[in-house]
């Protein structure tokens, strides 16, 4: 570890278990849907005001700031930026039952029980802005002056959201717009790490996405004046020829995944083909045939896999079929593999040697095999690692995130912090 012990130990006293989960319930509850994260913008903003850290509010789009904090360097150092969004992947409110089951007396506010944080957004992810606001504060604290600056980037928009049909608006703008907006914008650093959840665990490559819309369409007609001989329904019902394209894509699937692994250097990237929403027939008129039938397609594709190689291979299967069929391509991003992030993950992995004991694992393929802000900054040129406190669901929309894990994190940011951001800049 570059950082000597007695530096490092100087930060670290400054970390206090009561006051990070203090403040991961206060970002809790300022409730941040995507497209509603101005309260918690202010929070951090003033939060940043009255711990010694530069606030700089980062317009968007209106009513959409990113909250970003600058923990000036005096100078010739590395500078490190540290990301979380501030959107959850719940809204708190009715809408969430498009997604899952909801307890309209479920309390989603932020609490502290049996060791854990809990609360709506905590495990995605104010777990982790919690942590790393915290491992600033405590540098602050300590006196000790980085070379670099250590820049704190709350953003809006990472969760998986894209306008389409009439879902339209901010609220449904996600998907990396605020850290794009941030490093276009004036925004930058040397290297970049993401505090999203992964159990500590850490990856620098991840996997981009494809999203479909695929219509197809029958006969808008009464089915009680219909002959099943004459008038067959996959002919007539738009719902039972798209039951046959979904059968026939699920085994295109199949194969995709089976096909297209990619092999990075923290472990495999796995693709996903999943039908995520379906949209066909009037339920308060089921006596007619459904003359349209809609489903929406999600591919998520590694690094190696072009966007338009996933369009033509579903034209293929629908082609097969043999149906009139209309589809859209509604949402394309690329996959990336993080380049010159090794000195960053040296001194990740010096880091957790020092406060833990060994290195830092590789995340789970499945769960490393996702979309996040990670992939903005490695193809914006800003080498990037993902490494996080990850908690669970703990019933319905409510997450928890154990305390001692974002301590873990704090603790972990902070030396790493000390160690990159006194490194001179060449």
């Amino acid at each position: 570890m570059a950082t000597d012990a007695k530096t490092a130990e100087q930060v670290l006293q400054h970390i206090d278990p009561a006051e990070l989960a203090q403040l991961a319930c206060h970002l809790v509850d300022h409730r941040s849907p995507t497209g509603h994260e101005a309260p918690l913008a202010e929070f951090i903003l003033n939060w940043y005001a009255s711990h010694g850290i530069k606030p700089v509010r980062q317009e968007v789009e209106p009513g959409r700031p990113n909250a970003v904090g600058i923990l000036k360097g005096t100078g010739g150092g590395l500078s490190l930026m540290f990301n979380g969004h501030m959107d959850t992947s719940f809204t708190g409110t009715d809408e969430d039952r498009l997604i899952t089951a909801i307890d309209t007396n479920e309390d989603l506010s932020g609490r502290i029980e049996a060791g854990k944080v809990r609360g709506l957004g905590i495990s995605n992810m104010k777990g982790g802005l919690a942590s790393f606001l915290t491992a600033a504060n405590a540098i602050v604290k300590s006196g000790i002056k980085l070379k670099g600056d250590m820049i704190l980037a709350a953003v809006v928009g990472e969760i998986s959201r894209t306008p389409i049909g009439p879902y339209q608006g901010s609220d449904y703008r996600g998907e990396g717009i605020g850290t794009r907006h941030l490093l276009t914008h004036g925004v930058q650093s040397d290297y970049a790490l993401v505090a999203d959840g992964s159990d500590l665990n850490i990856t620098w490559t991840q996997n981009g996405v494809v999203d479909l819309k695929i219509t197809v369409f029958g006969n808008a007609k009464p089915a009680w004046n219909s002959d099943r001989a004459t008038e067959p329904s996959v002919n007539m019902n738009a719902i039972v020829k798209m039951a046959q394209v979904v059968e026939a894509l699920d085994a295109w699937g199949a194969q995709y995944e089976a096909t297209n692994v990619y092999e990075s250097p923290t472990g495999p990237m796995l693709p996903k083909v999943n039908v995520g929403a379906i949209e066909g027939g009037a339920p308060y008129k089921p006596n007619y045939f459904p003359g349209v039938c809609t489903i929406y397609l999600d591919v998520r594709i590694p690094p190696h896999i072009k966007p338009v190689s996933v369009q033509q291979e579903v034209e293929d299967v629908l082609a097969n079929l043999g149906f009139e069929y209309d589809i859209e391509v509604y949402r394309t991003l690329r996959g990336y593999e993080g380049i010159g992030v090794e000195p960053l993950v040296g001194s990740i992995n010096d880091a957790y040697m020092h406060l833990f004991g060994a290195k830092p694992e590789p995340e789970n393929p499945r769960r490393a095999s996702i979309w996040t802000d990670t992939n903005v900054y490695n193809e914006l040129g800003v080498p990037a690692v993902k490494i996080g406190p990850r908690g669970r669901t703990f019933h319905g929309r409510i997450e928890e995130v154990e305390i001692d894990e974002m301590v873990k994190a704090a603790k972990l940011y902070a030396i790493v912090a000390l160690d990159i951001c006194d490194r001179e800049r060449k």
